[in-house]
C-alpha cells in the first residue's frame, strides 16, 4: 500500500503542474521554464487527456481509500503503517501546485500587501498596484478588497516572509502550514477517539486524513478551512481533558479564522457529544450551501467530525459518495476550460449521481433485511 499511495501522490503531484496559469512563471531557471511549459500543454492544449488523466487519479485514491477503510476496520493495518501513508502523501503532495484553488493565490497576495506594500489590505483592492505588481496577471477577484480574516492574514505573513520573494518559495512555505494544520487535525481526531472509541481510533483518523477530498483540497490546493478545523478539533482534545480555558481559547480561534465553527458551540456546552457536533456542522452546511453554490472544499467542515464517529459506517460511506460527486465538479471545467454550457449540466449530474449510489449502497441492505 505505501507503494501505491507514494505512486498515486506523486501523479497528483505530478498533474497540478499541469494546471499552472499560463501567466506565471513559477522559476527563472531555463529547464525548469521547459518543464512548465510541456506540463502546460497537456492542461491547457489537450485538455481531452488531462481529464481523463485527473479522473484516473481520482479513481485510484478512492480505490485505495475504501480498501484501507476495510482493512483498518479488519485489523490488518497498524497505527505506525497508517502514519507512514500519511507521512508519504503529506512530503509529496504538500509541494504540489494549487491547482484548483484561486483563493490560494489571494491569500498570498494578501500577505505581500502588508509585508511590502504596507497597506491595509481591507482598504485597498490589487487592481490599485496596476504597473507595479507582476502578479495581477493570474490573480482573480483583483477589484475585491481582502475576504480573509485579520487571524487568517497573520498567519499568511510568515510563509511570505520565509519565501524571500521567490515565488515558488512562499507558496510552498504556505502550503506546508496548511500541510501541518492536515497533520494536526489527523493527530487530534486519533486522540478524542482514543478516548471515547478506543477501538476505532485508527479506523477514524483514517477516515478523515485518507479522504481524497481532503487530501486535494487540504494537501493540494490548500484551502484554510483545514487550518479552521485543525483549531476546532484541539479544542475538542483540550475539553475532553477539562482544559477548559483553553478549549474555548482555540475554538475562538478557530471561529475567527472562519465563522463557520460557530456551530459547534452547542455541543461544548452541552458537555460535548460526538454526534451533536457533526448534526451542528451539518446544520451550517445546509445553510451556507442554500446561499451559495456548494464549493468542495466545504466538505473539509463536515469530514473531520464524520471520522469521530466511525461506528456510523452508513454516514462514511454517504461521506465517501459527497467526497467524489464534489471532486468531480472540477471534471467539466478541465475538459472545457470554462464554466459555460454545458458544463454546470455535466457538473450538476457529477455531484448527484455518486451521492445517489452511495444512498443505494447504504438503503439496499436495510431493503433485504425487511423483505
Amino acid at each position: 500500500m505505501n507503494l501505491l499511495y507514494a505512486l498515486s501522490s506523486i501523479a497528483l503531484f505530478l498533474y497540478s503542474y499541469t494546471q499552472v496559469d499560463l501567466s506565471l512563471t513559477l522559476s527563472r531557471v531555463s529547464i525548469w521554464q521547459v518543464i512548465q511549459r510541456w506540463f502546460q500543454l497537456i492542461g491547457f492544449f489537450n485538455r481531452p487527456l488531462s481529464t481523463v488523466i485527473f479522473l484516473a487519479i481520482l479513481a485510484v485514491f478512492f480505490v485505495l481509500y475504501v480498501v484501507m477503510l476495510l482493512g483498518i476496520h479488519k485489523k490488518k493495518f497498524t497505527v505506525r503503517q497508517i502514519w507512514v501513508i500519511i507521512g508519504i502523501i503529506t512530503v509529496i503532495t504538500c509541494f504540489s501546485y494549487p491547482a484548483f484553488s484561486y483563493d490560494f493565490f489571494n491569500y498570498l497576495f494578501t500577505a505581500k500587501t502588508v509585508l511590502l506594500y504596507h497597506r491595509n489590505p481591507y482598504m485597498v483592492v490589487p487592481l490599485q498596484f496596476t504597473g507595479v505588481e507582476p502578479w495581477l496577471s493570474f490573480l482573480h477577484w483583483t477589484h475585491l478588497p481582502s475576504a480573509y480574516t485579520p487571524v487568517w492574514i497573520i498567519v499568511t505573513l510568515l510563509p511570505y516572509f520565509l519565501g524571500f520573494g521567490y515565488f515558488l518559495l512562499i507558496m510552498w512555505s504556505l502550503k506546508i502550514v496548511v500541510a501541518a494544520a492536515y497533520i494536526v487535525t489527523a493527530i487530534g481526531i486519533y486522540k478524542i477517539l482514543e478516548i471515547e472509541d478506543k477501538s476505532r481510533a485508527l479506523l477514524g483518523m483514517a477516515i478523515f486524513a485518507l479522504n481524497p477530498l481532503v487530501i486535494i483540497e487540504s494537501l493540494v490546493s490548500a484551502h484554510n478551512d483545514i487550518l479552521m478545523m485543525a483549531l476546532a478539533i484541539w479544542a475538542i482534545v483540550l475539553f475532553q481533558r477539562g482544559r477548559r480555558w483553553g478549549s474555548w481559547l482555540l475554538l475562538s480561534l478557530s471561529v475567527a479564522l472562519k465563522l463557520m465553527t460557530l456551530f459547534l458551540i452547542p455541543a461544548f456546552f452541552m458537555k460535548w457529544n460526538r454526534r451533536i457536533a457533526l448534526l451542528s456542522m451539518l446544520l451550517g452546511f445546509i445553510a451556507v450551501v442554500f446561499q451559495r453554490e456548494v464549493l468542495g472544499w466545504y466538505w473539509i467542515w463536515i469530514v473531520p467530525f464524520v471520522a469521530l464517529v466511525p461506528d456510523l459506517w452508513p454516514l462514511v460511506v454517504l461521506s465517501t459518495g459527497v467526497s467524489l460527486g464534489l471532486l468531480l465538479r472540477y471534471a467539466p471545467f478541465l475538459y472545457l476550460g470554462n464554466w459555460n454550457d454545458p458544463a454546470p449540466y455535466f457538473k450538476m449530474w457529477g455531484t448527484i449521481i455518486p451521492i445517489v449510489i452511495s444512498v443505494i449502497i447504504v438503503f439496499v441492505p436495510y431493503y433485504r433485511k425487511k423483505y
